[in-house]
């Protein structure tokens, strides 16, 4: 059974500055690369929700799986709910830790 993916609502933020961050760097094309593949990256967790390294004792249930060479998906699991919540999708070393613990309160 295919658990349900629920976004944080500044994942959309997070999205949009790793887009300006790609694409000042490397350009348009590979901004839109870099996010369809955190994109196909994020579905595989409906499939396979435990899948990642645990991060319990930074945050409880907190996960994480790398993304697109540099992005890092933070991400807890309610098997009651069936439920992925992803909490932050960072890029470039920036801190996913403090902002999945910001967000998960």
């Amino acid at each position: 059974m295919n658990y349900r993916l629920r976004y944080h609502p500044a994942v959309a933020d997070d999205l949009s500055l790793i887009a300006e961050i790609t694409s000042d760097y490397a350009g348009p094309r590979v901004a839109r690369r870099k996010l369809d593949e955190i994109a196909h990256a994020v579905p595989g967790l409906q499939a396979l929700p435990h899948k990642g390294s645990r991060r319990g004792h930074m945050l409880p249930g907190l996960r994480a799986i790398p993304a697109a060479r540099r992005a890092v998906i933070a991400f807890t699991v309610d098997d009651n709910a069936q439920e992925v919540h992803v909490l932050t999708i960072t890029y470039a070393g920036a801190d996913w830790i403090t902002r999945a613990g910001v967000r998960e309160r």
